[in-house]
């Protein structure tokens, strides 16, 4: 009973880090800037149910929150892993392989709930403009970190079976 608890609370907890409020007229000009410059990148992005700005890019879904203002707080996000069914991957070594690409990749975090893993380029910045300047970038190290998590992930669950 005393994990189930803890299992709900952490969930909550975990859910409400990534819920996206209401905008204020501020953020939501700076998603409406993001929207158009996705759209000229050819990314074709679209707002989903959660009010976050959903892209592909080379066959993989991608997010974009905006939060907080006076700097912006802006969240990537790639679509994580499952830790539940048939094919989850083990909680112990995603753990770990979370906290080694934490360490190694500049601005990209990756969280591990009880359910599953999800990769996050987060960062504070003033403006539209300035984010767009870095997004490429972001992009890019997000992609890096995901890719790599694989690896990692092979390596900490080979090593926890010893």
């Amino acid at each position: 009973m005393k994990k189930l608890a803890l299992t709900l609370v952490g969930s909550c907890i975990f859910a409400g880090l990534f819920a996206q409020k209401d905008l204020t007229t501020a953020q939501k000009s700076f998603q409406t800037s993001m929207v158009n410059f996705l759209r000229e990148e050819g990314y074709s992005p679209s707002l989903d149910d959660d009010n976050w700005i959903k892209f592909k890019s080379e066959g993989k879904t991608y997010y974009i929150t905006i939060g907080e203002e006076s700097p912006f707080f802006v969240t990537l996000r790639a679509a994580g892993f499952t830790l539940q069914g048939e094919n989850a991957f083990e909680r112990t070594a995603s753990l770990l392989a979370c906290n080694d690409l934490t360490m190694e990749f500049k601005s990209v975090k990756l969280y591990c709930s009880d359910k599953s893993v999800s990769v996050h380029v987060e960062q504070f910045t003033r403006s539209s403009e300035d984010y767009k300047y870095v997004f490429a970038r972001n992009l890019s190290v997000l992609t890096a970190a995901k890719n790599k998590f694989f690896e990692k992930y092979s390596k900490w669950k080979e090593e926890l079976e010893k």
